[in-house]
């Protein structure tokens, strides 16, 4: 189990619980990511009161990626897991994802994501509506065409699999170090071209925050939802030029689509912080500077006018 903590003193010890209460035994490696908080403290006291919980503290933050394959390397289970810092996990979800695993013979297994609102406390929806019992196999195909930021209902991108530790040691396999946003894709990604089998089940395990200013965040303290959409776009161009991408015609298309989706969505968001704080000028100049913006802008009114309508 591999939880990358940046800031995460408010949220760490939740998440290690939930990786504690499952009913198989785990090791839990939490790596600090130079958080300037109380974070170490709290990692501290949680690998004092647990043999198996570990801490490895990093001098300098890296994000997310360099963080992660730090838990890559010194992690020694048969499966990995990774638990950002402010999410959780419920009981009996490893148990469950692994023995499907056996069953289906797969290298990585996602369940669905459950919402959880961290202000009410409560449930708030899931990320995909499958049957509990629903279980499907994800090709490389599949995975990059629900992974259309911005567009697709739910951005497979997300998702957290657990890995078997085999097959990433024989394959060589890591997050990218060099990307900050966009690194579960990437890997993932990575997983399925080098020919794992990725199996997605209906059921959910996995407590997926939603907070303001949430700890997995880079160095600026940015929420996870605000991402640096133009390092995501060159990575995604990026790998149109790697043979096994060029010699299928389908992915490459799926791959070009997806960072023109990213594009779309710089675009929007920039347009949409100055439609948030009613700053109509600065709208007006930037539907001016880059007219895809119009579709979009149309798009959102027309949503906010059948919500209000709705409402009534």
């Amino acid at each position: 189990m591999i939880i990358a903590a940046y800031n995460a003193q408010d949220t760490l010890a939740r998440a290690v619980s939930s990786a504690l209460a499952q009913k198989i035994s785990v090791e839990v490696l939490i790596i600090d990511d130079a958080s300037s908080d109380d974070t170490v403290r709290v990692a501290q006291e949680l690998a004092l009161a647990h043999d198996n919980v570990r801490l490895i503290v990093s001098t300098e933050n890296g994000g997310p990626s360099i963080a992660r394959n730090k838990g890559l390397a010194a992690a020694q289970g048969d499966w990995v897991a990774i638990l950002d810092a402010d999410d959780a996990f419920l009981p009996g979800r490893l148990q469950r994802m692994i023995g499907l695993a056996r069953r289906h013979e797969a290298d990585l297994v996602a369940d669905n994501l459950l919402f959880f609102d961290w202000q009410a406390q409560a449930l708030a929806g899931r990320a995909f509506r499958l049957a509990d019992d629903h279980v499907q196999q994800v090709s490389a195909a599949d995975f990059v065409g629900h992974c259309m930021t911005g567009r697709s209902p739910f951005d497979y991108g997300q998702l957290k699999p657990i890995f078997h530790r085999r097959f990433l040691t024989a394959r060589g396999l890591q997050y990218p170090p060099d990307l900050r946003h966009g690194e579960d894709f990437a890997f993932v990604l990575d997983w399925l071209l080098a020919g794992a089998r990725f199996m997605l089940m209906g059921e959910g395990f996995y407590l997926f925050t939603q907070r303001i200013g949430s700890i997995s965040s880079d160095s600026s303290g940015q929420s996870r939802t605000i991402l640096n959409l133009q390092s995501m776009r060159e990575h995604t161009l990026g790998l149109l030029a790697r043979p096994r991408i060029r010699a299928d015609r389908a992915l490459a298309r799926l791959l070009s689509k997806r960072a023109d989706a990213i594009r779309d969505q710089a675009i929007w968001n920039r347009a949409y912080s100055h439609l948030r704080a009613r700053r109509p000028w600065a709208l007006l100049m930037e539907m001016l500077r880059d007219r895809r913006s119009w579709p979009m802008l149309a798009r959102h009114l027309v949503r906010r006018h059948r919500a209000r309508a709705s409402a009534r």
